[in-house]
């Protein structure tokens, strides 16, 4: 039984680096994951893991996902404890290989609902937006001109593994627009102009897909002005604006009710 001791480790110096530099998970095409519940999610979500590093004392997990992982490494527990972001909460990490997200392994299993996020530049907010669109099972979260690292360790978390169950393109806005349109997928921006529609004053086509922008500069223009309907979600008490994570929420459960 492999047993790692020393923070000088070489698989656990480039954890280090895999949870802390952006460039170097898209260089070694990795990401770090923790958490029994996430990585079973990703291994539910196909995902492959190089190494699942296992708190000593722990049993040896995720026996049925054999064949997605190439290795299990026991740590010290002061040494896990020490390395985890999560501070002794988590029994389980994993080192695992990313996915492309581009048009060619876009493939959503139902053509109903689509989220956009346009330009996010927070993780956190763009973990929460995929775990709302896998809570409410939208079919395809598409990621556009990316602002922030998709396998980020905050969007892992915030996600709660949404990240790794549903479909995800990432893409610039005139290719994705291009790919909606050929495919005949509605553009319902969210957003607040003058030619906007309160969200319940429409009936949601289907399929359509649901754009929403960040809450500093929201929409860029090229969604406006390619959008089939462009609404707003009616607020009071002089509120103008809700977090990215609400609007898409209120706004996919319209969609998918209409």
């Amino acid at each position: 039984m492999k047993i790692i001791s020393s923070a000088q480790n070489p698989i656990i110096k480039n954890l280090l680096i895999l949870h802390k530099k952006s460039k170097e998970r898209k260089k070694q095409n990795l990401f770090v994951v923790e958490g029994k519940k996430e990585i079973e999610r990703a291994l539910l979500g196909s995902y492959f893991f190089k190494i699942i590093l296992v708190r000593e004392g722990s049993h040896k997990p995720f026996e049925s996902f054999n064949e997605k992982i190439k290795d299990f490494i026991f740590v010290k527990k002061n040494l896990f404890d020490k390395v985890s972001v999560r501070s002794g909460s988590e029994k389980y990490m994993g080192i695992g290989i990313s996915k492309k997200h581009s048009f060619k392994d876009f493939k959503p299993k139902t053509n109903e609902v689509f989220l956009v996020a346009n330009s996010i530049e927070k993780p956190g907010n763009i973990g929460a937006l995929l775990r709302t669109c896998s809570a409410l099972g939208v079919s395809g979260f598409i990621l556009s001109d990316k602002k922030a690292d998709l396998y980020n360790p905050s969007v892992i978390r915030s996600s709660l593994g949404g990240v790794f169950n549903i479909p995800i393109l990432i893409s610039d806005s005139k290719k994705i627009i291009n790919y909606l349109k050929i495919n005949n997928i509605k553009i319902i921006s969210g957003s607040i102009t003058e030619k906007s529609v309160p969200l319940n004053k429409i009936n949601f086509p289907k399929p359509c897909a649901i754009i929403v922008g960040s809450e500093s500069k929201g929409l860029d223009i090229e969604w406006t002005k390619n959008s089939n309907e462009i609404i707003q979600i009616p607020m009071k008490n002089n509120i103008d604006s809700l977090n990215v994570s609400v609007a898409a929420a209120i706004l996919i459960h319209y969609a998918i009710d209409n």
